[in-house]
């Protein structure tokens, strides 16, 4: 066999050998879609103060493990301490005030119905008189000076239903939907808020990061102290070719590869995807639109989010962050999902040694 048929066969070899890989790759593509541009996505909390005030005490490490509930640092705690008991002595000048209008407003209701008992009796002896007079036995001037007497009488019963009317108004609701009361029982529970807020709890459990808090700082309402990122809500987020996505249905099996662990497959489900890219958001911004200026006849191919979760635990040793590579299922052809599983190791141990 000469050195041109040795030659021409290779050829042929090569050839038939590049029809294949791009007749596998052309299928792979919508059947087992494949992208390295995945990554381990833990939810990271800021951790923040809800008050003011120095920090007295860290109670935490960094990359210290924590459960929801534990002590992460503490804030001086005096001042709303005072503010508690400056409270409690309001609530108390609200009762005694309230004690004190109710005594008012029971001596006024006394007030009233002496009035009234009073101008009932200068009604009588009105009448007596109108009597007398009638058979010429008073003077009219006599009938004068009582009826003189009931309309004074009238007069202090209206002073004092008034006097006992403002009272009441001054006393308001009586008990605990008294105004007075109410107002300095909410002053006395957001004291109590302010002081239990000076205690700063992990509000899921999780892993310290990046801490550089000390004691002596002067936290600062609602500023970032500290950052927590949380364990046991992790997923995985890929960005796949939309034309990828064509024939992937919600729940399809995956299989991801991590570039930290070689030559492990880790079996997957695709949760859910997003229905859209930031260029495609329209935002009413009062300005004109702005259409591409790209003549290129090839294109960059718009990349759609999804989100996958594993099957099994994720491998602790793996940081929010961890870049991953994810390949879909689109295909329930059993060779196919095989090659793609090799294809996948082989894949995870290239990524490992780049």
């Amino acid at each position: 066999m000469t050195a041109d048929h040795v030659f021409n066969r290779w050829m042929r070899r090569s050839l038939v050998a590049f029809l294949v890989i791009l007749a596998y790759v052309l299928v792979a593509d919508v059947a087992i879609p494949m992208t390295p541009h995945a990554m381990v996505q833990r939810p990271v909390l800021a951790i923040a103060p809800q008050v003011p005030g120095e920090v007295v005490q860290v109670a935490v490490s960094n990359n210290q493990a924590v459960k929801a509930g534990d002590l992460l640092f503490r804030i001086d705690p005096r001042d709303y301490q005072l503010a508690v008991e400056k409270a409690e002595l309001a609530l108390k000048v609200a009762q005694q005030a309230n004690d004190n209008l109710s005594a008012q407003l029971a001596l006024s209701e006394a007030d009233l119905r002496q009035a009234q008992v009073n101008a009932e009796e200068k009604v009588r002896e009105r009448k007596r008189l109108q009597a007398l007079k009638a058979n010429n036995l008073v003077s009219q001037q006599q009938l004068d000076q009582a009826d003189t007497a009931v309309q004074a009488a009238e007069a202090m019963v209206m002073a004092a239903r008034q006097k006992r009317e403002a009272v009441k108004v001054q006393l308001g609701d009586k008990g605990d939907q008294n105004l007075r009361i109410r107002q300095a029982q909410n002053q006395l529970e957001q004291a109590r808020l302010n002081l239990s807020r000076t205690q700063v709890l992990a509000p899921e459990s999780g892993v310290i990061s990046n801490l550089q808090l000390v004691p002596g700082i002067q936290a600062q309402a609602k500023q970032s102290l500290m950052t927590l990122v949380v364990s046991g809500k992790e997923q995985i987020s890929a960005d796949f070719r939309e034309k990828s996505l064509s024939r992937v249905q919600q729940g399809a099996k995956a299989w991801v590869v991590f570039d930290a662990l070689p030559g492990q497959v880790f079996p997957a489900d695709l949760k859910s995807r997003d229905q859209g890219v930031a260029q495609g958001q329209l935002s009413p911004n009062g300005q004109l639109a702005k259409p591409e200026d790209n003549d290129r006849w090839v294109r960059d191919a718009q990349r759609v989010r999804v989100y996958l979760s594993l099957e099994e635990p994720l491998p602790g040793d793996l940081v929010s962050g961890s870049r991953a590579t994810v390949m879909l299922a689109g295909s329930h052809n059993g060779l196919i999902a095989w090659l793609g599983k090799q294809q996948m190791r082989v894949v995870s141990l290239l990524h490992y040694v780049y």
